[in-house]
């Protein structure tokens, strides 16, 4: 009975030293944009800050004031732009125009990743994103679409939050029109 316990406490020592926690705990290569997309999520939900919006699909415009928006749907495709996923450590090439901007273009077109590209630039204080700027492409043979995606923000209320969103791009299907779209929010 010694022997099976001394050998069941040997296995799980030897199945538990397999996995690597350096692995498992890599830095980010690049900027977090998703852990600031969901800090402001939850930030702006709690808030309800009063936002001006307005939508625009192909020529049809709407434009309201309101409090009730779903932040996690509304800034959905800033959470698409997460570009710091493990498979994706060296699909992007990192320049550095200035000592404030983080810029992300993808390696080899060819490759089918939806991020195209991605600029984030950082306060010089505070190192949070002033301003983020994504290009979303995905193309196959049942759908094509392209959005360009623009986030900004800075101090307000002592904190450092979002003020003004812009989402616009189209989406085709074979045999119809391309639908264009555009949605842009000042937040106050």
């Amino acid at each position: 009975m010694r022997f099976i316990f001394s050998v069941f406490i040997l296995l799980q020592f030897v199945i538990s030293s397999c996995t690597n926690p350096a692995r498992q705990d890599q830095p980010n290569v690049y900027y977090d944009v998703l852990g600031f997309v969901k800090q402001q999520i939850a930030d702006l939900s709690v808030r309800k800050p009063l936002v001006r919006k307005a939508v625009s699909i192909n020529d049809t415009r709407s434009q309201q004031h309101t409090r009730e928006i779903n932040w996690s749907r509304e800034l959905a495709l800033f959470t698409q732009a997460d570009i710091n996923k493990p498979a994706l450590r060296t699909s992007y090439q990192i320049t550095r125009p200035d000592s404030l901007t983080y810029q992300y273009t993808l390696k080899n077109s060819a490759d089918q990743l939806t991020v195209q590209s991605l600029i984030v630039q950082v306060d010089s204080v505070t190192h949070q994103p002033r301003r983020i700027e994504a290009f979303l492409q995905t193309s196959n043979p049942l759908y094509s679409s392209e959005r360009n995606l623009l986030l900004e923000s800075g101090p307000t209320g002592g904190q450092w939050r979002v003020n003004h969103y812009r989402l616009s791009g189209f989406q085709k299907l074979p045999y119809f029109d391309k639908n264009s779209f555009l949605v842009e929010g000042q937040v106050n």
